[in-house]
């Protein structure tokens, strides 16, 4: 029996990466998943595997740039799975340029993925969590959440924004019984990164880089925590890299 035995779990970029990895490890924690992209044939492959391997996955496809589409997502979930009890905002779209050289457009694609969507899918999950006093939102930031990083301006702007977004809202909520809780990764070997490491001219491979599967596993810890304690922000920094910083 694991410890999201029968928990619903919507979880967002879901067909890849991060998204991918955590729909694993929560499935093999019991957790009934829906699993929510725009890439629909990743999604229902997931879906699929964990079906045949005796759990329960639904596909749910949303663009995270229309909130009707989020909208639908959300109602879609909750009317074939039950209230949602875990919500895991992980999509997000990474883009690499001098801000001088970043286009209006690029920076609005970028706010609206991973800001202006988080938003959304948060408020239309919430209702439900409130009615039950119960639930719990996992916001995947970053270490460009904490710190500024060349040629990132439009990712950071967005990841410092999701950690001020996430503050708030556990202001608003704790009184529901709802935990919102943020793990911030360095970098993931993930196709979101490639570029960054191809620029760095790191290995596709690197070893130095941490795996979706480590930080599925954080996630998974998040959820253990229902009781006095309480994880705010969880860090997780490439051991290479430089501690506490």
């Amino acid at each position: 029996m694991g410890i999201l035995d029968g928990k619903v779990a919507f979880i967002t970029g879901a067909g890849r990466g991060i998204g991918k990895a955590i729909v694993e490890a929560f499935a093999a924690e019991g957790a009934i998943i829906a699993a929510a992209a725009r890439t629909t044939k990743e999604i229902y492959e997931i879906c699929e595997k964990i079906s045949a391997g005796g759990g329960k996955a639904l596909p749910v496809t949303m663009d995270l740039k229309l909130e009707d589409s989020i909208k639908a997502a959300v109602k879609k979930a909750q009317s074939e799975l039950g209230p949602i009890d875990v919500l895991v905002n992980n999509a997000a779209i990474l883009t690499l340029d001098k801000l001088v050289n970043t286009s209006t457009q690029v920076w609005d694609d970028v706010m609206s993925t991973n800001v202006r969507g988080l938003f959304i899918t948060c408020r239309e999950v919430l209702p439900q969590m409130m009615e039950r006093k119960s639930g719990r939102i996992i916001n995947i930031g970053s270490m460009a959440g904490r710190r500024g990083y060349d040629e990132q301006g439009a990712y950071c702007t967005s990841k410092h924004a999701l950690v001020g977004l996430s503050k708030v809202l556990a202001i608003e909520t704790a009184k529901y019984g709802i935990r919102v809780n943020v793990i911030s990764p360095g970098g993931v070997l993930t196709g979101l990164s490639s570029n960054l490491r191809a620029d760095r001219g790191e290995p596709e491979d690197s070893p130095a880089w941490m795996t979706a599967e480590e930080v599925a596993q954080a996630a998974v810890y998040i959820c253990t925590q229902n009781g006095a304690a309480m994880t705010d922000e969880l860090v997780l920094r490439r051991y290479a890299s430089e501690p506490f910083r």
